[in-house]
């Protein structure tokens, strides 16, 4: 029985996975058994089933390491089925529904899955990549009059980051600068990589919440008694860089929307657990969700870097350690990078590798010391020079 994540009867992100058997049936098949949960929106029992089958399959899928473009794509043909039995070529070869529980607001949904891993797992994605962002910008703060939250921002971001921690696998939000940053394209790359610097973090995530407007629909004069009906937009753009370079790895923009039950004048804890529980919350951590997927599909497999933080002739301490999965005895790599530009004026970055491989002698929770293997003395290694764990 494997880790159970933190549970919560009201969140859509549990899983528990089991694995049955190794190698029935089929060379390099797995079977794994998944629960997922889903809320009852509106009575809409179709849609919590699907989503409740989709996070089940999401997790034994992320947890077996096999790779889809799309869970979506699958799930919605696996629902075609009456039995939600279907059979494929690709790495998912057998999907089973072994139990659905239906409780008073939410469902829970058991499925077995027969997954082919990727033939070739990347190591990098044993390690933990750390993340820094600022505080998402918003495109129209007057988006923000009603229900008075003018620091959703704020809060959306270290919702953000809470929900990476508990949920993410590869990735996590590590660091957030306490100020909103409005990124301008000509010094993006430059400040991409200071972030990164300062907060020792591999990726920096630059967001935008585009929407957050409210329609309301006033009751009819027949029932003039009755509260008017309000909804409410979600939308945030974000961009995923490389903290080394500054560049960009991938930009997508998400959006829903749900009910708003809040009086346009309420002041409201955009912070507290009482506004994210709501139906308007939970819709937007669907959306987290998914953000999480895309990240972590693009960063897994990326190779662990961090920074030198002290050099001397015979040992190195670097920014990676324990809390990324480094451990004493790997193997890590050393280089320095530079800036030139050619005749044409175009700018390129230049990788010198320092020569041979270093050993990890001692890991700590942020840091490590390490040892070149071959040689006892060690020079013209530098602070912020660069390190890589493949």
């Amino acid at each position: 029985m494997f880790a159970q994540k933190n549970k919560s009867s009201h969140c859509i992100f549990m899983a528990l996975i089991c694995l049955l058997a190794l190698y029935v049936g089929q060379v390099n098949a797995v079977w794994y058994e998944a629960k997922g949960q889903a809320i009852i929106m509106k009575g809409d029992k179709h849609s919590a089933r699907k989503a409740a089958t989709e996070e089940a399959l999401k997790q034994a899928l992320l947890f077996a390491g096999a790779s889809i473009n799309s869970v979506q794509q699958l799930t919605n043909g696996l629902l075609e089925s009456e039995d939600i039995t279907i059979s494929s070529t690709g790495e998912v070869n057998q999907v089973e529904l072994v139990d659905e529980v239906w409780h008073s607001d939410y469902v829970t949904v058991t499925i077995r899955a027969d997954i082919f891993p990727k033939e070739q797992i990347c190591k990098a994605s044993e390690y933990t990549k750390h993340v820094a962002s600022s505080y998402f910008s918003v495109a129209n703060r007057e988006h923000l009059l009603d229900g008075q939250i003018a620091d959703f921002p704020a809060a959306f971001t270290r919702h953000l980051a809470t929900l990476m921690d508990t949920h993410g696998t590869y990735a996590k939000l590590s660091y957030i600068a306490p100020y909103t940053t409005y990124w301008s394209p000509s010094t993006l790359p430059a400040n991409v990589r200071e972030l990164a610097k300062v907060a020792d973090a591999q990726f920096v995530l630059v967001g935008e919440i585009t929407d957050l407007s409210v329609t309301r629909e006033p009751p009819s004069r027949l029932a003039f008694w009755a509260d008017e009906d309000a909804t409410r937009y979600f939308a945030f753009d974000v961009a995923v860089y490389d903290g080394l370079n500054g560049g960009k790895l991938f930009q997508r923009t998400y959006q829903t929307q749900d009910t708003w039950p809040f009086d346009r004048f309420a002041e409201l804890d955009e912070y507290s657990q009482s506004f994210w529980s709501t139906a308007y919350g939970k819709a937007i951590d669907k959306q987290v969700a998914k953000f999480i997927v895309d990240l972590e599909e693009t960063t897994s497999c990326q190779p662990l870097t961090g920074r030198v933080l002290q050099a001397n002739n015979t040992n190195v301490t670097v920014s990676l350690g324990r809390d990324n999965g480094v451990m004493p005895n790997d193997e890590l790599y050393i280089y320095q990078t530079r800036q030139f530009t050619d005749g044409r004026g175009e700018t390129y970055l230049q990788y010198n590798i320092y020569p041979g491989v270093f050993i990890v002698e001692s890991a700590y929770s942020n840091s490590a010391q390490v040892r070149h293997k071959d040689a006892n003395v060690i020079i013209n290694i530098q602070e912020n020079d660069f390190v890589i764990k493949k």
